[in-house]
């Protein structure tokens, strides 16, 4: 059986048209569903983020961690967010501190926190003893002297907010990490596909259109020549 002209260069064309919408849709879909961007705003955070820094935050944690860096809903303390701060307890610790301390203490032990602004954790002068409720996170901000945290807020949990609280994770990725120039690549490379499935495309059309058909079978109207 004869092919038709043109036939490879349309297939061509279709197989790179999805491959190129895939490229392209797959990234989007995937940061779109898994990480949003939120913008710090205030100072509260310093000297690990700066007012206006953007982070790109995991949503839908399945879990918050000691450390982590934290978007959250204040409004269980009538406060309207979102809000960043830092997980200093979780569920079952128990974090206190004591006015002229050098350190906060968590579980009894010193809490080593080489983040927080000037090196003063308990900025604020705030003292506070509160044991953490399983499912529950002690929250404060790097700027101890200049955040509204979970000290502020001793009502009706001891400060403490539910997990579900929380609503995204900092993930460190920025515009340099190596995932965003993966999907930077893949992208590109989508982009660059599109309008050669297109050439292909139109190219195909051509062929066609200038290609005689042979006829299959007795043309209608035709005078039979037979030979001597």
């Amino acid at each position: 059986m004869e092919r038709r002209p043109g036939r490879k260069r349309g297939i061509w064309a279709i197989a790179l048209l999805v491959l190129g919408i895939a490229l392209i849709a797959g990234p989007m879909v995937f940061m779109v569903s898994r990480f949003v961007p939120v913008q710090v705003g205030s100072g509260n955070m310093l000297p690990t983020m700066a007012h206006e820094d953007i982070l790109v935050l995991e949503k839908r944690p399945s879990e918050v961690r000691r450390g982590d860096v934290v978007a959250y809903d204040p409004s269980e303390w009538g406060l309207t967010g979102p809000f960043i701060g830092r997980v200093v307890a979780v569920g079952g610790d128990h974090i206190a501190y004591a006015q002229g301390d050098p350190t906060l203490t968590l579980n009894g032990q010193p809490l080593n926190e080489s983040y927080v602004q000037d090196g003063d954790p308990g900025a604020g002068g705030i003292a506070f003893a509160v044991s953490v409720p399983h499912g529950r996170v002690f929250i404060m901000g790097d700027n101890r002297g200049d955040s509204a945290d979970s000290r502020f807020h001793p009502q009706p949990h001891e400060g403490t907010l539910p997990v579900s609280a929380v609503t995204g994770v900092d993930t460190g990725i920025d515009e340099n990490a190596p995932l965003i120039g993966v999907f930077g690549v893949s992208m590109t490379a989508g982009v660059v596909l599109l309008p050669v499935s297109i050439g292909l495309g139109i190219a195909s059309l051509v062929v066609r259109r200038r290609t005689p058909v042979a006829p299959t079978g007795p043309v209608w109207g035709a005078v039979r020549v037979d030979g001597p």
